[in-house]
This record gives C-alpha cells, sequence and structure tokens, in this order.
C-alpha cells in the first residue's frame, strides 16, 4: 500500500501585518493602494491632516451637489480659514466664460493668495477627463496645507440616470508643487 503525503500547503508569509481575519489576495492589494494614496497622512500632524480631509468632504459635497443639479461643476476654491471656517469661491459665470480654463484656475488660485494669511488649508478643484480610462470624468482638486502639505487629488465620478444620482470612485493621491505657500 502507498503511503499518502499530506498536501504541501504555501507559507502565508503577510499573516503578521495583515489585520486579524483579513484573507490574502485582492483586499491586501486594495489595502496596499489605500496606503499608498493616505502616504501623505506621516509628513503632517493630526490636525493638518483633518483639515485637508474637511476641506476634501467640502470639494466632494459642492461638486456632488452641482453634478446632480446641472450635470457637470465650474472650478472652484473651498478654503479653511484660521478661525475655523470654511468657504466657496468662485468666479462669476460671465467673468469665467471670458477666461481659458488655466485662467479661471489661475484666478482662483490668485484669490487664495490674496486670502494666505487667514488661511489653514486651500484647495482648486476643476473637472477633467482622464485620457487612460476612455473618457471617464473625475474631479481634479490642488490642494495644500499651512504646514507645506501640498496634493493632487483626482476622484473619478459618473453621473447616473434623469435623477443625476452621483457615484464617486477612489481617489488617487500625489504629491504636487506647491503653489500657494512655498
Amino acid at each position: 500500500m502507498a503511503k499518502s503525503t499530506p498536501a504541501r500547503t504555501k507559507k502565508d508569509r503577510g499573516a503578521k501585518t495583515r489585520r486579524p481575519g483579513a484573507r490574502p489576495g485582492k483586499a491586501a492589494r486594495a489595502t496596499s493602494a489605500t496606503d499608498a494614496a493616505n502616504a501623505w497622512r506621516q509628513r503632517v500632524s493630526k490636525d493638518a491632516a483633518a483639515t485637508i480631509d474637511t476641506v476634501m468632504a467640502h470639494v466632494q459635497a459642492v461638486a456632488e451637489q452641482q453634478l446632480g443639479q446641472h450635470g457637470a461643476f465650474p472650478a472652484f476654491l473651498v478654503t479653511a480659514r484660521k478661525d475655523g471656517e470654511y468657504e466657496l469661491d468662485s468666479l462669476p459665470a460671465e467673468q469665467a466664460e471670458e477666461l481659458s480654463p488655466e485662467s479661471v484656475l489661475d484666478a482662483l488660485r490668485a484669490r487664495a493668495v490674496e486670502l494666505r494669511d487667514d488661511l489653514l488649508c486651500a484647495a482648486v478643484a476643476f473637472p477633467v477627463t482622464l485620457p487612460d480610462r476612455s473618457g471617464q470624468t473625475a474631479v481634479a482638486v490642488e490642494a495644500q496645507h499651512r504646514e507645506g502639505e501640498s496634493l493632487t487629488v483626482i476622484q473619478p465620478y459618473r453621473v447616473k440616470g434623469a435623477e443625476r444620482s452621483v457615484s464617486f470612485g477612489d481617489a488617487g493621491v500625489e504629491p504636487a508643487e506647491p503653489w500657494l505657500w512655498t
């Protein structure tokens, strides 16, 4: 009679670093993508990270509201002031129509520069079409915090149906050149 040998199992080398109960595979890859998108948090204080998160939540809320009502949104500026207030700025429609898209962004950045002494964080948000995703639309955000963190955030979105429900995809975050505090 032939002796049977137990099947060899592959050693799970990531078990020590994975959260309890998580399985290796796709979820682990998603976690590493999330970790990469959040690496900037290690470079700033907890207060700065919270301020950037709040500014980004305001950006997403404004974009979602405009997309739901109009199916599109104009470029806009969200600022976090030292007094704890968050404000929204945009150019009047007639002025924005006369300018090139880059000139609109320059005008919004200039507005942030005017307010710089009173700000903790500023973000210029504008619509983009991603070239690598067959026409996928996204919100692009240039955000900068007084502590020196400067980010570009790209968050894809879809507007569905006559009721214009908006769903956002995962945001990609990359370091960016400073434009407000240098």
